[in-house]
Formats: C-alpha cells, structure tokens, sequence
C-alpha cells in the first residue's frame, strides 16, 4: 500500500516535475504551493504524509506548516532542512525515504 502524498513547494512548474518523477516510483502524489491548493487537497485527497521542500522562504514555510497542522492535525509533517548543494531534486530522494518510513511504520501497525 502506498501512502498518499502532498508535496508542498514553491513553484507550481517544479512540483509538477517532482510529482511525475514520483510517480515513476508508484509513489501516489498531489502538490500545492498556496494555502488553498493545501486546503484543496487535504479537504479532497485522503493524505497520508506531507513533504515540505526547502526552497519555501522560512516564514512562508512556518505559515504552511501552521495552516495545514490547523486542518489535518493527524498527518505527519516532514520539513526539508535547508544544506548546501540542495536542489529541487533533492525532494524526491527526501520523500521517497519518507513514503518508506510510512509503509514501514503502517505495515508493522497493521500487523
């Protein structure tokens, strides 16, 4: 079973790619890059973990952060930290170790 997942970034040109180059690995992905793509998603998808990059300035990312913790409380958050040498691509590695820890995680619990 493969979680559902939110890419949250800042240009809607470079989640696109993110999102397709998810795909390649089953991965099951929506995007956003505003408050009501967020609540779009969240309200119509059932999400299972969300994926913050770092290209988001730092207080646009704590408002994010902050705005979807309001509608979904439940879902985990994980939040690229900012390192030298990152690219956008450094998302899907990011992601793909997050989606893994998740089925990890939900596979043990279902047991």
């Amino acid at each position: 079973m493969e979680p559902n997942i939110l890419l949250i970034g800042k240009s809607l040109s470079t989640l696109n790619i993110l999102c397709q180059e998810l795909k390649k690995f089953d991965r099951k992905v929506f995007y956003a890059n505003s408050q009501e793509l967020i609540e779009s998603n969240l309200k119509n998808n059932s999400i299972d973990l969300i994926s913050v990059g770092a290209g988001l300035p730092d207080d646009v990312t704590e408002q994010f952060v902050n705005f979807t913790k309001n509608i979904a409380p439940e879902t985990p958050i994980h939040i690229m930290k900012k390192i030298p040498g990152m690219t956008p691509y450094s998302q899907i590695d990011f992601t793909n170790e997050k989606a893994v820890m998740w089925k990890l995680f939900n596979g043990i619990k279902a047991k």
